[in-house]
C-alpha cells in the first residue's frame, strides 16, 4: 500500500522524549534476549539482564541447563536515551502479562518462568513488535515503519532494528560438527539441527536481519 507524499514522512520525524522514564538513571547494559533449548523448539526463553552481555547470563544458567543457546539479542542501552532497570521491569512486567504464550511453571513453586510455549520465530516476531509498538528509537526515529516497502519487514523498520539486535542462526554444518565434536548424541540437538536447515533455505526476505 503506497501513500500521497505531501512533505511529510512520519517515518523520518524525529520521535519526542517520554518524560515518564526520563527521572530514571540510565544502565550502562540493558538487554532483552531470545534464546532456546536446542533439544525442544517448542518453547522459548524471554529474558532481560543488565549484565555485559546476554552471553554471560545464560553462561550463569548453564550450571543446570546446558542445552541453551542465543536465538536472538536486543541491546536496548543503544535506543535513542537509553534505558533505565526501571522500564526493564516494566517491560519484564508486559511480557508476562500480555502473555505472548503460556509460561512454562517452576515444577516446584509453580511460578512463572521466563520460559513460554512457542517457537523462537514467533517469539522474535512478538518482542520485534512490541519494541515498535512501544515507540523506541533508533538516532530519534522509531522503529515502527508507518509505510510497506523494501525497508519494511512486519511493520519494523529493518536497518534501525539491525542497529540493537542481533540474530544467532549457526550454518548447519558448523552447529553439526561443533556438537559431533562435542559428542552430543543427534537426539538432543536433531530438531534444533533441522531448524537450522529449514532457515538457510528461506529467501532473503524471511532472513531480514541476518
Amino acid at each position: 500500500m503506497g501513500f500521497e507524499y505531501d512533505e511529510f514522512d512520519a517515518d523520518e520525524e524525529l520521535a519526542e522524549i517520554n518524560d515518564y522514564y526520563d527521572e530514571y538513571p540510565r544502565s550502562k547494559f540493558a538487554w532483552l534476549y531470545i534464546a532456546v533449548d536446542i533439544r525442544d523448539m517448542g518453547i522459548s526463553k524471554i529474558g532481560l539482564t543488565t549484565k555485559k552481555t546476554p552471553k554471560q547470563r545464560l553462561a550463569e544458567g548453564k550450571t543446570y541447563n546446558p542445552f541453551v543457546v542465543l536465538f536472538a539479542t536486543y541491546e536496548l542501552s543503544k535506543i535513542t536515551n537509553g534505558i533505565s532497570r526501571f522500564e526493564l521491569g516494566e517491560i519484564e512486567g508486559y511480557i508476562h502479562r500480555r502473555s505472548f504464550a503460556d509460561p512454562v511453571l517452576h515444577l516446584y513453586t509453580g511460578r512463572n518462568s521466563e520460559w513460554f510455549y512457542m517457537h523462537p520465530d514467533s517469539a522474535e516476531s512478538e518482542v520485534d513488535r512490541m519494541l515498535a509498538k512501544r515507540g523506541f528509537t533508533v538516532g530519534g526515529k522509531r522503529l515502527y515503519s508507518f509505510y510497506e516497502g523494501d525497508h519494511n519487514h512486519n511493520d519494523i523498520y529493518v536497518s534501525r532494528m539491525k542497529q540493537i539486535k542481533k540474530i544467532y542462526r549457526p550454518f548447519p554444518e558448523d552447529f553439526n560438527d561443533m556438537v559431533e565434536g562435542l559428542g552430543l548424541p543427534s537426539k538432543y540437538y536433531r530438531e534444533y539441527l533441522d531448524y537450522l536447515v529449514d532457515y538457510h533455505s528461506r529467501n532473503s526476505k524471511d532472513k531480514a536481519y541476518l
